[in-house]
């Protein structure tokens, strides 16, 4: 917390954040979670093996906790001011390009609503001359503003990967033979919003109520009431489909690389989701078993927080509740991509865990992910169309 301190001991003013808390109650299945969702709730994640669902509640809503089995309530403070900010995203890649002209390009794909540039950094081996056009593969981070932990991970990948080049075998055969994208905080605005006025800031900041991205893609926007119309909700869809320049660059991009997979970090719960996110709605055959095995597969590289065990894998109504609008419906139905969501911590951690604790441990066991999915490339898969 060096920049509050510093704030306080130079006589300047912290902005006023408003007071919020996690809740903590049980749930006996899904439509417990289901039934918090349609009350309004604001569900920041689950625990599968003990049965728990954490809600964040602001303080004038707290009444409506009442009655509720509360298994914990908890004051939520400001993030670790160590986290990455917007400026520090952008310096880290262009200090990156910096250093390693021949393996990293940054470019922006795209301006937020409040003119922030949304940047990416391509990873690949400039000089290696490859016999046949190289894979590419996508990883994204930082859809949901408070999710500060995601940025961390993506640029844990940018870092390993240029640095240990030429060392590692691994990962000189990757950067030589394939195209890695990173897109380490897709929501720049957000996030600016969450350092400066409200720790739990989720959406983008779209008029200042902000916009779900993670609502706001074009494949079944607004189809299974997998999202909200109202401007108030964390889980609002947008005035319309694909509206959100957020959203807008992501597609742009995987359909102009075409990614044979794509990951989407977020946080929190420890599971791997994979489409559709509308009940009951599947990935058809034959794509379903190498999908869903690919599923299955990553979830059992990814450690838990408590050291043991690994990730729940399955569709977003089976491990939580209805999704409409996601970006990894949309990446396969409209590009044929294999992408997955990794809700990465534990709820014992929340968003914004402590980063001296937390940081260094979470990308090191994040890795095991990327790193399979990388060895996974050539694999037998679903090509991108």
């Amino acid at each position: 917390m060096k920049f509050q301190w510093l704030c306080l001991l130079l006589g300047f003013s912290l902005p006023a954040f408003a007071a919020e808390y996690y809740i903590r109650v049980p749930f006996k299945n899904y439509e417990d979670i289901k039934r918090l969702v349609d009350q309004g709730f604001d569900v920041g994640g689950i625990n599968l093996q003990k049965k728990r669902v954490t809600l964040v509640v602001k303080e004038e809503d707290l009444p409506k906790t009442r009655g509720m089995k509360i298994l914990e309530k908890r004051a939520i403070g400001r993030p670790d001011s160590q986290y990455k900010k917007p400026v520090d995203v952008e310096k880290m890649l262009f200090d990156t390009e910096t250093a390693f002209p021949h393996l990293a390009k940054v470019e922006s794909i795209g301006k937020t609503g409040e003119g922030r540039d949304i940047w990416a950094i391509h990873l690949t081996s400039y000089f290696f001359v490859s016999e046949k056009p190289k894979l590419s593969v996508l990883f994204d981070a930082m859809h949901h503003a408070r999710e500060v932990m995601t940025p961390e991970v993506a640029l844990d990948i940018v870092d390993y990967l240029t640095k240990n080049y030429g060392a590692d075998p691994k990962v000189t055969k990757w950067m030589n033979q394939y195209d890695i994208w990173v897109v380490p905080m897709l929501n720049p605005d957000g996030n600016n919003k969450v350092w400066n006025s409200s720790s739990m800031w989720r959406k983008n900041n779209r008029g200042g109520y902000g916009v779900d991205p993670n609502r706001n893609y074009t494949y079944e926007w607004n189809s299974c009431n997998g999202s909200s119309g109202s401007q108030s909700s964390e889980t609002y869809r947008g005035p319309s489909a694909g509206s959100e320049p957020e959203s807008q660059a992501l597609m742009n991009l995987a359909t102009r690389i075409k990614p044979m997979f794509n990951i989407s970090y977020h946080s929190y719960s420890e599971i791997v989701i994979y489409p559709y996110g509308c009940s009951p709605k599947h990935i058809p055959a034959p794509d379903q078993a190498i999908y869903e095995g690919v599923g299955k597969e990553l979830a059992a590289k990814l450690v838990r927080d408590s050291g043991s065990g690994s990730y729940d894998p399955g569709t977003a109504y089976e491990l939580l509740y209805d999704v409409d609008g996601g970006s990894i419906d949309w990446m396969y139905a409209s590009e044929k991509v294999m992408s997955f969501v990794i809700e990465m911590n534990g709820d014992a951690e929340g968003f914004q865990p402590s980063y001296a604790a937390w940081r260094d441990k979470t990308v090191q066991r994040q890795r095991l992910g990327w790193q399979y999915i990388l060895d996974r490339m050539e694999g037998p898969g679903i090509k991108p169309q």
